[in-house]
């Protein structure tokens, strides 16, 4: 009759040894990832993680880790990496979509969309696209969108603006005052943006160039007595009193040294009694 050592046949059963529990052997090879080990014996539990070979990126969204299960099978885990485009090509005329825009993977063959920026519209029924293309790289998106035009510039009184080579975004216009005329404002305009819309800045103005009255003089006057402004290039003719003689040039011209503020030219004459 066979003895049964029942101490022994507990012990066996409740403190199993390492090979007793199994093991799942090297992790499941996969295309773009690599197990963080390099071991070849990972018992029951064990866990791996995986990282992206050279050349790949992170799935958004999957687990990147497998645990080795009872029965000596690894957990299913579904390739964390794959080959992915880096970001879409940053465009001057056109931003990506919203959807596009919050994805950071993209694997051969995605098609990105783009919208024209502000200050720029659609010169297609389509909108501007691209795609991961085999060797990871974008396809170059077609330039639909076009910079929006400001239009034909306004009047400028007493000035007068440079050749105008562009009416689009950001084109830009020098300005200058004719002569007599001093610029208030900056010497240029500009096609810029304004919401989603272009104006030009604002066109600044050419004020007449003034002169205060002329000096008066002893013994005489002049023509001009009474005003207050004497426009540019205005003259005043000096006359003297009766036995006054005059000395100098009888006329002054109101003139401008720096082309903002006005001056009367010459020295004023004067008023002698008696003959000279």
């Amino acid at each position: 009759m066979l003895a049964v050592n029942w101490a022994g046949f507990q012990w066996f059963w409740g403190k199993a040894e390492p090979w007793q529990l199994g093991d799942c052997g090297p992790p499941p090879a996969m295309t773009h990832s690599r197990p963080s080990s390099s071991s070849s014996s990972f018992p029951v539990g064990s866990r791996v993680t995986f990282t992206c070979a050279e050349g790949a990126r992170r799935i958004p969204g999957l687990p990147d880790t497998s645990e080795c299960l009872p029965g000596s099978i690894w957990s299913r885990l579904p390739e964390p990496c794959g080959r992915s485009c880096s970001a879409p090509t940053r465009l001057r005329f056109a931003a990506l979509s919203k959807e596009d825009e919050t994805r950071n993977f993209f694997p051969v063959g995605t098609n990105v969309s783009y919208v024209c920026r502000p200050g720029y519209e659609n010169t297609s029924e389509s909108s501007p696209s691209s795609t991961c293309l085999e060797n990871l790289t974008w396809s170059q998106p077609p330039e639909l969108c076009r910079r929006r035009s400001c239009g034909a510039l306004g009047a400028l009184p007493g000035g007068r603006t440079g050749p105008l080579m562009a009416l689009e975004l950001g084109a830009r216009v020098d300005v200058s005052c004719e002569d007599g005329y001093k610029l208030v404002g900056n010497n240029f305009i500009q096609c810029q943006l304004k919401g989603n819309d272009v104006e030009w800045s604002e066109l600044p103005t050419c004020e007449l160039i003034t002169c205060s009255p002329p000096p008066p003089i002893s013994h005489g006057r002049h023509d001009g007595e009474g005003v207050e402004i004497f426009a540019y290039n205005s003259t005043v003719t000096y006359s003297c009193d009766p036995e006054f003689q005059l000395l100098g040039n009888g006329s002054i011209r109101c003139q401008s040294r720096d082309r903002t503020s006005g001056v009367w030219s010459g020295a004023v004459p004067e008023c002698k009694g008696g003959f000279i």
